[in-house]
């Protein structure tokens, strides 16, 4: 989103939660604009200003949001574990502000934690994934009245193949012609279906889970936003492209760290393991290229879903996705390997 007006929504913002701050922008998310807000020097609240482009209802989001943490935090088994957000409402007690076109909201900064964009170790990396699988078991037993996630079509790899024909059929650019091909040829099926549904993060990439600041222990689960119904595999291969992305290519030791870690963590059945196998190996690639598809089509529409500093860096993102793609694809036999070799390991009886 463009910073139109930042410095009067900023003084909106103090005015609605009463107090004097000094904002920096955090982090580099693709989708909200993100930042620490300070009072004398000490961090204090973390604002975000929410793309009213990608949900279809932002107050409504919130409210599922708070049923959410709710939830988290009476499971002791996880909330001893891991710290849980807090949502901080304005002085009128609304959990979002709307001024003007913006939807602003504020979380208590959680202090001693890091963000890592890049996992550089192994135990690392099994520690993250393992957080992720504690965060989906104890969502076992979540089952809210009503729940609708709030973004139209996510995940959905026919609608951003459809998405990026519309667009790019005209396209001149190489790349794009490849990747429409790559899409086209792509099975038209649904990886992420098999296994048992529960809810599930949606959103499982290595910057959305902050790790103590002194030390590699996870600290904390953020951006829930896209918490939906869906096969656990889905987050897993959704970490598993994050952190292969923020280190530039596929590593078989963090795929196997990543599985462990999640197994872990979520106390996976063999049922479920056996049922969820061909999404474990094959859920890398699909969830990959349709990410290469998403930024690739917000290219071609003028960059309005992702957050972007100048024109074409969508492009580029999409290429990087595209070239890890092809790297998961040519590991193919190797994940099914390994599988089979560590299957038996990793299922707690």
């Amino acid at each position: 989103m463009a910073d139109k007006n930042l410095g009067s929504e900023f003084n909106m913002v103090q005015r609605f939660w009463g107090r004097d701050y000094v904002f920096s922008a955090l982090g580099d998310g693709h989708v909200n604009d993100t930042f620490l807000a300070r009072q004398k020097g000490v961090p204090e609240l973390v604002f975000q200003r929410l793309n009213a482009n990608v949900f279809e209802n932002v107050v409504l989001l919130q409210h599922q949001t708070a049923q959410l943490l709710t939830h988290l935090s009476r499971d002791t088994n996880f909330s001893e574990r891991f710290v849980v957000p807090e949502i901080v409402p304005s002085l009128n007690g609304e959990m979002v502000v709307m001024h003007e076109d913006s939807y602003w909201r504020a979380w208590r900064f959680i202090e001693g934690s890091v963000c890592d964009e890049r996992l550089e170790s192994i135990e690392q990396v099994e520690t993250a994934a393992e957080a992720f699988g504690c965060f989906q078991r104890a969502l076992i037993d979540f089952h809210p009245e009503s729940w609708r996630l709030q973004v139209p079509n996510f995940q959905s790899f026919d609608f951003y193949r459809e998405e990026l024909l519309a667009f790019g059929k005209s396209s001149k650019n190489p790349y794009v012609k490849d990747l429409i091909l790559a899409a086209d040829q792509w099975a038209h099926e649904d990886y992420f279906k098999n296994g048992k549904q529960s809810y599930i993060h949606g959103d499982c990439k290595v910057t959305n889970l902050l790790f103590d600041d002194s030390s590699d222990v996870a600290k904390s689960i953020i951006d829930l936003d896209t918490v939906h119904l869906r096969s656990w595999t889905l987050d897993f291969a959704d970490f598993v492209r994050s952190v292969c992305s923020s280190k530039g290519g596929f590593n078989r030791l963090f795929y196997v760290s990543a599985l462990r870690g999640f197994l872990r963590g979520k106390e996976i059945s063999r049922e479920d393991l056996m049922l969820s196998m061909d999404s474990l190996i094959r859920g890398p690639i699909a969830i990959t290229l349709m990410l290469a598809i998403r930024f690739a089509s917000d290219h071609l529409r003028g960059d309005v879903y992702f957050n972007v500093k100048e024109h074409g860096e969508n492009l580029q993102r999409s290429l990087e996705q595209y070239r890890l793609f092809k790297e998961f694809q040519d590991s193919q036999l190797w994940m099914s390997e390994v599988f089979d070799q560590m299957r038996t390991d990793l299922i707690k009886e």
